[in-house]
């Protein structure tokens, strides 16, 4: 298996670093672990940054509208209070009240019939401009979603449109895969009839003589180029890396230490973005959904239970952890790679779980501790962003109430 073969130089070349002469006390980390920073945006060729797409895309992402029955949008899941997740262990789309944790689910407007949570635990937008492909290279074209059933920002935008739980609901009949085209094209036609829309993308696309310019693809590049600008590149461990030496504590250092060498955490997560974006079998508990992970989207049996491995920049902010929100704490999260991945899925054999993650790790609990610590060194709420782009608009096109929609004005 490729990724086996992968894993086990990577170990090679670990076990080479750790036997250098010149003990950790003397060596510079940065060069020691090959530290990097993030890189520039990958833009696609047809969506380069233009700040009318952008604030375009913002007021869509905030815009009820995009969903069936009006009453969620982007960023209900995706709100910046929360970190652009929602602080759920599973996701709350249509019929909900409230905002991330209280958020309560009810049943659709239309039909009166119950509407659940999502499969997955929501992840964050943040810095997903910058994910990579399995080969470890940083493109508009990574895999998007736990299971990477999308291609790309742009790829991704309108999928939830089509899912009954997210932002369907059940104002268009049928299955997801049924409703798809139908959904799309419905809050197309909604857009439509919004002349401060229709202004708006004409400024964003004024290059482009499509017959209706508001369509699927001028829509997905729209939110798409909001969403890349969510790019957070300052945290205490950026500044390290930059040359502040007293960026990190004398606990992260440690930290630091642990996660390249006896936590072999760099092993899937490394990089800029610590993440190898690979597709792996972790064996984390079932929390009573039958979610068989990337096997759901490609229909092999080699990928079940296999999810996408994620970025852990700002893992501090987005609790709970792993694609089915398992692990209230990132102590959870450490604990269960140092016992082995235990305690495991009951569907989850020792073979199907990648070696390295299978075998304890024997950490203490001050190991433990400072692993912790340096994770927290990866936070950065967005330092360097247009504050503009990390808040609500007050008011969007459609005239509806930003993220509630028609259900606005309940408590949460």
């Amino acid at each position: 298996m490729a990724a086996r073969a992968w894993l086990l130089g990577c170990l090679a070349a670990l076990a080479a670093c750790s036997s250098d002469a010149n003990g950790p006390e003397t060596e510079d980390l940065r060069e020691r672990f090959d530290l990097e920073t993030l890189g520039p945006i990958p833009y696609p060729p047809d969506n380069a940054y233009d700040p009318d797409r952008v604030a375009l895309g913002r007021l869509l992402f905030y815009d009820p509208i995009l969903s069936g029955e009006q009453d969620v949008a982007c960023g209900t899941c995706h709100h910046p209070d929360f970190h652009f997740a929602d602080g759920r262990q599973f996701g709350a789309g249509v019929s909900g009240v409230g905002l991330g944790p209280q958020r309560v689910l009810s049943v659709s407007a239309v039909s009166g019939t119950p509407i659940a949570a999502t499969l997955r635990n929501t992840p964050t937008v943040l810095n997903t401009a910058l994910a990579a492909d399995a080969g470890g290279t940083t493109t508009h074209t990574a895999p998007m979603f736990w299971d990477g059933r999308a291609v790309g920002l742009e790829g991704q935008a309108l999928a939830p449109l089509a899912s009954r739980i997210e932002m369907r609901g059940d104002a268009f009949p049928g299955t997801d895969e049924e409703a798809r085209d139908l959904a799309v094209d419905s809050i197309l036609a909604r857009l439509r009839t919004v002349p401060a829309y229709v202004d708006r993308f004409r400024s964003a696309f004024s290059t482009e003589t499509p017959v209706e310019l508001v369509n699927a693809s001028t829509l997905a590049r729209a939110i798409a180029a909001y969403q890349r600008e969510l790019v957070t590149r300052n945290s205490a461990f950026d500044r390290f890396v930059n040359g502040d030496d007293a960026a990190l504590t004398p606990v992260q250092k440690d930290g630091l230490e642990i996660f390249f060498e006896r936590g072999k955490c760099f092993v899937c997560h490394h990089g800029a973005m610590f993440s190898n974006f690979q597709f792996m079998v972790t064996g984390v508990p079932a929390a009573g959904r039958d979610d068989t992970g990337r096997e759901m989207h490609t229909g092999m049996s080699t990928d079940r239970f296999a999810f996408r491995v994620p970025s852990l920049r700002n893992v501090e902010l987005t609790a709970p952890y792993m694609h089915d929100g398992v692990f209230d704490t990132l102590e959870e999260t450490v604990r269960f790679y140092n016992d082995g991945a235990q305690p495991r899925h009951a569907d989850v054999t020792n073979e199907m779980v990648e070696v390295i993650i299978r075998e304890p790790l024997d950490l203490d609990p001050n190991e433990i501790d400072a692993l912790v610590e340096f994770l927290k060194a990866l936070t950065d709420e967005g330092s360097e962003i247009d504050p503009m782009l990390l808040t609500v608009p007050t008011t969007v096109p459609s005239g509806l109430s930003p993220v509630f929609g028609v259900r606005a004005g309940a408590s949460y």
